[in-house]
């Protein structure tokens, strides 16, 4: 299975370190495909700020969420695998 993320388009470095990375990278638009988003096809959901974006309590608890403000690609990169069991 390919592994895949959502990254919230203004975290434009994420994208192309996930990317190269061997990631299929979706972007996420708050205000556009919030809600489209199926958890269950995605290895993680990359936000910038996990108190400041849109996502519905129900994401929010799926435990996929990884919050990437202060840190660096390879950084988000290491907290997302780190979160997984």
């Amino acid at each position: 299975m390919k592994k895949k993320v959502v990254v919230e388009n203004t975290l434009e470095d994420v994208k192309n370190y996930y990317s190269k990375q061997g990631y299929d990278v979706s972007l996420l638009y708050f205000d556009e495909n919030i809600n489209n988003i199926n958890t269950e096809e995605y290895d993680a959901i990359i936000v910038n700020d996990i108190n400041n974006s849109n996502l519905p309590r129900s994401v929010k608890k799926t435990g996929k969420v990884v919050e990437a403000m202060g840190l660096v690609p390879h950084q988000v990169f290491e907290k997302m695998n780190a979160n997984k069991p």
